[in-house]
Parts: structure tokens; sequence; C-alpha cells
């Protein structure tokens, strides 16, 4: 990232975004700054559109009010606790035990992280679709990386807060593709249907005119759009869409120019974005110890005995955690990104990179869609060891052993879930996938479906009379 632009851009395009209203979550004061000729050359347009990548990164102020990559707090913590491996080191904050609480702050951080990279790219598009000089397949590619990110923005919304396994739901997300003013911030929610076409629409844009690879491994490529309708699909499950997501997986093993890391420990401990696996990286400022911070110093989340139980006879336990001091004890810190000593913690070149997207996922999302197909086993068995061959695991019985669909995608979403362990928010969204009976039994603390959306903000809810609340158990 040109982190020189980045104070640019809150001036130019963000200042609403990351200082809206109080009172008003979804309230963005109208500024001619924001909403105005911002963009004039390709320089500008590479600048504003590098403010759109800030906000993907969810770049905020740290305890020091310095300028920080806090991708973890939306995208790597969250999703572990909801999935039962990650415990808050000061009680019960409502999603280990999905006690949901539409007041935390951590939902209204959730839900303007989203919103604020939609605005973000709507105001790109906006921008840069009336400028006549820049160069045609330039302005082209920065219009699919703008998309790609709404698109990604609105998938992550909807994963979250909307009925995203019910496609005959009116329980989607408001769908915004203006840039935000006062005369256009009320808007009612849009059907899941009506959400997942729009997502898709700007994805299969996006993939027209992305490159195979882009400037930096931080900048989106084709491949990462491939993957996220990947994501998109397997989670939507409509009629033909597994069929899908195993031909765009398979596109991307064979023809990407991405590769798995023979050992899965270096990518994030020795190699980090210089790992051929890396698709799409989230890279922290040169100065950034947010994630050191919350991981290793102050260890404020930590690994529960449920995934120490699952990583019992997994290699992975030797370095994924280890006991750290906290004020109220020694706890299991997660140290899958650091590599120094765990008590008297030293800060590490590595330890706040994030990762958006890697190979792995096309390996196990292929996997786990065949079996939700129903179709043959073998080529899952065989994208399934490879990442456990990745992981340091050889032996495997319990894999050559199965013989239903089911009990392959039970393999592959654990798999998932130590894997992708606080990265992503695969883990949560592949234990979703699984039968409620079966999630219910590794996540007691479901009671229905319901239980996997997440409430609406009621800020959200206050300002916008127009959104309905999601239903609860």
């Amino acid at each position: 990232m040109k982190y020189i632009q980045f104070k640019l851009l809150l001036l130019l395009l963000l200042t609403s975004t990351f200082f809206s209203c109080e009172k008003q979550l979804n309230v963005f004061p109208t500024n001619k700054l924001v909403d105005g000729n911002v963009i004039i050359d390709l320089k500008s347009a590479e600048t504003v559109l590098n403010g759109v990548y800030y906000t993907f990164a969810n770049v905020g102020l740290d305890y020091a009010s310095l300028e920080s990559v806090k991708w973890i707090s939306v995208n790597e913590i969250l999703p572990s606790e909801l999935s039962g491996t990650l415990a808050y080191s000061y009680g019960q904050d409502g999603f280990m035990n999905m006690a949901y609480r539409n007041t935390s702050p951590v939902l209204v951080s959730k839900w303007r992280y989203g919103y604020n990279m939609v605005n973000a790219a709507n105001g790109f598009l906006k921008n840069v679709e009336p400028v006549n000089n820049i160069p045609s397949e330039r302005k082209s590619q920065m219009i699919a990386e703008a998309k790609f990110l709404r698109a990604f923005a609105n998938a992550d919304l909807l994963l979250y807060f909307g009925h995203y396994y019910d496609v005959n739901s009116k329980y989607g997300i408001i769908l915004r593709d203006e840039f935000v003013s006062a005369d256009n911030v009320k808007l009612p929610r849009s059907t899941v249907a009506a959400t997942y076409n729009s997502i898709l629409k700007d994805l299969d844009e996006a993939i027209a005119a992305l490159p195979p690879l882009n400037s930096k491994i931080h900048y989106a490529n084709v491949w990462v759009a491939k993957m996220l309708k990947a994501r998109v699909l397997i989670n939507r499950g409509a009629p033909g869409d597994y069929t899908q997501v195993v031909s765009l997986t398979e596109d991307i093993i064979n023809h990407s120019p991405f590769k798995l890391e023979a050992n899965l420990k270096d990518l994030f401990q020795v190699k980090g974005f210089a790992s051929e696996e890396v698709m799409l990286s989230v890279q922290p400022f040169p100065n950034d110890n947010w994630k050191y911070y919350l991981n290793n110093t102050s260890v404020d989340y930590y690994v529960t005995p449920a995934l120490k139980n699952l990583l019992a006879n997994d290699p992975r336990k030797t370095w994924m955690y280890k006991d750290a001091a906290n004020i109220n004890g020694i706890l299991p810190s997660v140290t899958k990104y650091y590599s120094g000593p765990a008590i008297k913690p030293v800060k590490t070149p590595l330890v706040c990179n994030s990762y958006a997207f890697r190979l792995t996922e096309a390996y196990l999302t292929q996997a786990e869609a065949i079996a939700l197909l129903g179709a043959d086993l073998s080529l899952a068995k065989t994208r399934l060891k490879k990442v456990l061959l990745s992981a340091g695991i050889t032996e495997f019985t319990d894999v050559d052993g199965v013989t239903s669909p089911e009990a392959m995608q039970l393999l592959v979403v654990q798999e998932v879930c130590k894997n992708f362990l606080q990265e992503s928010g695969l883990d949560w969204f592949a234990l979703r996938r699984l039968p409620l009976a079966t999630l219910k039994t590794l996540r007691p603390s479901v009671k229905s479906v319901y239980s996997l959306t997440l409430p609406i903000p009621i800020v959200e809810i206050n300002a916008n009379g127009l959104i309905d609340p999601n239903p609860v158990d």
C-alpha cells in the first residue's frame, strides 16, 4: 500500500466514512470534497482507489492513536469466536456463547466495516466514470478492482447479517450503488436473492477485467475474484452452485500462478507475503502493532479447549498456540503468526501480516463442494490430503476411510477450522454449512438457524426506520 496516499484519502474520500455521526451510524455528512470532482487523472484515480483498499484493510487508530491495519478486529477474531475456537479473555462478550446483543460495539464495527467499503467503492466508481484522460485498459482494471471490493463488502455483510442460507428470504442487506448522501441514506433491506445477484454481477464484471496478477499482491487479481465467487456460491447453495464451485476452484488450482506452501508454518512465520500460496494480502503499516498487541502482548483472546481437542493429534499444536501471560493468568495465546517467545513476547517481522485469500481455500472449497454434490469422493480426498500434507500430516487413515459425503464434509470443515484459525472468516462460514444437527453437536450454543445470523446493530435500526431487524430465537 502507498501509505503516504492514505492520509490524503481521509480528507478526500473517507472522512465521512470513518468519522460518521455517532447517533446515526449510516448517516454520512454531505461534503463536496468527498462527493465531487476528486478524480481528475490517473494519479488521483489511483489515490482514491487506494482509499477503497484502505477500508478493505480496516485501517484505524490504535491505542496510541497511530494508524494501524485492524483487519484482525473484523475478519479474524469475530469468526473464530463464533466458531468456538477463540474466547475473550475478560469474560463473555456474547459471541463465544452466541448470546448476541445488538448494542455490541463489535457489531457496530462489523456493520460499519462493510458499508464503509461499499461507500468508498461507490464514491470511486461515480467519480472515475466521467474522466476521459485515463488509459482505457487501466481505467477498466481499476473499475474492476472497485467492483471486486464492493462485492467483497456486500458478501461479508450478507454472510454475517443476512439470511444467506435462504434465497427466498426477505432478510438480505441494504444494497447501495450510490455514494451515501442525506437524500439516499435511509433504504430498506433487499431480498437475499437480489443481494446475491448484485454480488455476482459485480464479480462477473470484475473477473472480465482484472489481470492475472496485479502490480502488488495486496491488490486484487482475477483469481481472487474467482475465489470470492466460489466462496459466495458455496454459501448460497442454489441448484448448479456446487458444480460452478468445482469448476472455478479447478481453474484456480490448475491455471493460476499460485502454489500450495510445502510447509504451512513457513507461510506465516518465515515467508509471509513472499509465499507463492498468498493470493491477496493485507499489508500492515511499517510500525503497526495492532495484531501483535491483541494476540501476543495483551492476549485479549485465547485458544479454547475445543480447538485444543481438534488439534490434539495434529503437529500444528506446537506452533499455532502457546501459553502466554495475561492479567488473568496463563492463557493459550494465538502464535500462528508469531515465532518469538510467548511469555515475554518480542515483536517479530511477520506478526502483523494478514491474509485475505490463500490457495488452500480453493482446495478445501472444492473438496467440500464435491461432498455436497454427493459425487465421487476420490478427488475430494486427494485435495484434502494435499492440504493436510502441507500442514505436516502424513497419516491419512481417516480420509481414506471416508465412505459418505456427510463424513467427507465434516473432515473438510474441521480442517478449515484448523487451517484458517483467526484468518479470514472461513472457519465460521464452513461450520454453518454443516447440517444443523451436526453443527449443534459442535457448537451447543446454536439454538436454531437464527443463531447463524448476527443482529442488525441497534444504532442502525434507530437511525433507519425502513430496515427490519433479524428474527431471533
